[in-house]
């Protein structure tokens, strides 16, 4: 599925831009799509003979198109929600920060270990309890002798 719009080789017609808002209905400040919606509750519809997901649509209608790697965040946080002025072109990596409720979010914002201690070593973007691991390598360490297996 090919649902990226990254150049705008031509602007959307006048009959696509009726035939999106045809879809489309005002709920307060957002405007819900009503055609199809996925089963993650994003719109979807067919534009240029590619399904394309209506909130990147909206945004390329706006002539905001998302550029390549880019994601679109929800600010209202409706799935269904195609306002372009709910839209946000954001990275991947913050999109799953932003949101309260990803295992990112949730573990970005964690300071300590199951145990209660402080994270404080860094391998790379994964944070480690020093305490923990090394209780770890030495149970392994135990383990291997016990199994008569030399270090690797």
């Amino acid at each position: 599925m090919n649902d990226v719009i990254t150049k705008r080789p031509e602007p959307p017609t006048k009959q696509e831009i009726e035939r999106f808002q045809s879809y489309c209905i005002k709920d307060g400040d957002c405007i819900i799509w009503t055609g199809y919606k996925d089963r993650d509750g994003y719109g979807q519809m067919t534009l240029r003979r590619y399904v394309r997901k209506t909130h990147r649509v909206a945004l390329w209608i706006a002539g905001r198109p998302v550029p390549q790697g880019h994601v679109v965040n929800h600010s209202c946080r409706r799935r269904d929600c195609v306002n372009p002025q709910h839209l946000t072109v954001i990275t991947a990596s913050e999109n799953s920060l932003r949101d309260s409720r990803s295992a990112g979010y949730i573990n970005s914002q964690k300071t300590h270990c199951r145990e209660g201690h402080l994270y404080d070593r860094h391998y790379g973007k994964q944070r480690y309890c020093s305490q923990c691991e090394a209780a770890k390598s030495k149970r392994l360490r135990e383990k291997w002798k016990r199994e008569g297996i030399e270090r690797i």
